[in-house]
C-alpha cells in the first residue's frame, strides 16, 4: 500500500506558488474580476436605497416601505450573482491550482479553462454543499436541543458551554467525513467523471496521514491570520496616528464626512475599496493555493502517478 508523505502534500501548495508565481498573480485578478467586480457593479442601487433612508432618518422622517422596498430588492438581487459567480470563480480556481499539480504541462492561459473538468467538479461542489448543510442540520437538530435541556436554565453561560460542547461530535462527524471524501475532488478533476464514494477506497489505510495533513493546514492558517492582523492593526494604528497628527480625524470631521449621502463618501473611499479589493483578491488566492494543492498531491501520490517534470 501507498504511504502518502505528509510533509510533501501540507506543503505542497508553496510548490505551486514558487513554480508559477505569474499564474498565482493571474489567478488573483480572475478572482477579482469575476468574483469581486460584478457585486461592487450592483451595489450602486442599494447605495442609492440606504441614501434615501439616511437623508429621511436625518430630517425626522420615519422610512417608508417604499424606501425599505428597492434596498431590500437590491440586496436580494446580489444573492444570486454572488452564488454563481462564487461558484464559477471557485470551480475555475480550483481547476486551476489541480491542474497545476496534475497537470503541470498544460502550461496556457496560466492553467485557467472553464471546460468539462470544471463542469464536474462544480457539481461536486453543489452535491457535497447540500449534503453537507443537511447532515448539520440533522446534527444540530438533534443535539442542541439535548444541550440546552441538560443544562441549568437559568444560566445562559451554561448553556452556550453545553451547545459548544453538542457541536463537538458534529465537528468530529464532518472532520471524518472529510478525510475519508476529501480526494473526491481532485479525483473527480483528473477523470472528468463524477467521483464521491470512490475516495472512501483510496483514502483507506492513509486516514491518519490526512488528517495529519489537514491539522498541518489549520495550524498554517492560524499563523497567517495572526500575521495579517498584526499587519492590520499596524496598518490602522498608523493611518489613525497620521490622521490624528494632522487633525484630519476629528469627531466633528467625520461626523460631517458619514452625514453626506453614502454615494459620496462611498466616491471618496473608492481608492481605498480598490487597494482593499486587489490585496484581498491576492491573499485569497494565496489562501486557496495553500489549502487546495495538497489534495491535488495527496491523490497524485495515492493514485501512483510519477511527478511530471515542471
Amino acid at each position: 500500500m501507498i504511504k502518502l508523505d505528509i510533509v510533501k502534500t501540507a506543503f505542497a501548495g508553496f510548490g505551486v506558488i514558487g513554480r508559477n508565481p505569474l499564474a498565482v498573480l493571474v489567478w488573483a485578478v480572475f478572482l477579482g474580476l469575476v468574483g469581486l467586480l460584478p457585486a461592487f457593479g450592483l451595489m450602486g442601487g442599494l447605495l442609492v436605497s440606504v441614501g434615501q433612508i439616511v437623508e429621511a432618518a436625518q430630517r425626522g422622517v420615519e422610512p417608508t416601505p417604499e424606501m425599505i422596498m428597492p434596498m431590500i430588492g437590491s440586496a436580494l438581487g446580489l444573492i444570486p450573482v454572488l452564488i454563481l459567480t462564487g461558484l464559477i470563480v471557485r470551480m475555475v480556481l480550483t481547476g486551476a491550482i489541480f491542474r497545476a499539480v496534475l497537470f503541470p504541462q498544460e502550461k496556457s492561459w496560466f492553467h485557467l479553462r472553464l471546460g468539462a473538468r470544471e463542469l464536474w467538479l462544480g457539481l461536486l461542489f453543489i452535491v457535497v454543499g447540500i449534503i453537507v448543510f443537511a447532515l448539520m442540520m440533522i446534527m444540530m437538530a438533534v443535539l442542541v436541543p439535548l444541550a440546552v435541556m441538560g443544562g441549568p436554565h437559568d444560566d445562559p453561560m451554561m448553556k452556550l458551554a453545553m451547545m459548544r460542547l453538542a457541536m463537538l461530535p458534529v465537528y468530529a462527524v464532518l472532520a471524518f467525513l472529510f478525510v475519508r471524501f476529501c480526494l473526491a475532488f481532485p479525483m473527480t478533476f483528473a477523470e472528468s467523471k463524477f467521483r464521491l464514494i470512490e475516495s472512501w477506497k483510496m483514502t483507506s489505510g492513509n486516514s491518519w496521514r490526512i488528517l495529519l495533513v489537514g491539522l498541518i493546514l489549520v495550524a498554517l492558517m492560524i499563523i497567517a491570520e495572526m500575521i495579517v492582523g498584526l499587519l492590520v492593526v499596524i496598518c490602522v494604528v498608523a493611518v489613525i496616528g497620521a490622521g490624528a497628527m494632522s487633525g484630519g480625524w476629528s469627531e466633528e470631521r467625520l461626523t460631517a464626512f458619514f452625514n453626506q449621502d453614502p454615494t459620496v463618501w462611498m466616491h471618496a473611499l473608492a481608492p481605498w475599496i480598490v487597494v482593499g479589493a486587489i490585496v484581498g483578491s491576492i491573499l485569497a488566492t494565496l489562501v486557496a493555493v495553500i489549502f487546495t494543492a495538497p489534495w491535488a498531491e495527496a491523490y497524485r501520490q495515492l493514485r501512483g502517478t510519477p511527478e511530471a517534470a515542471v
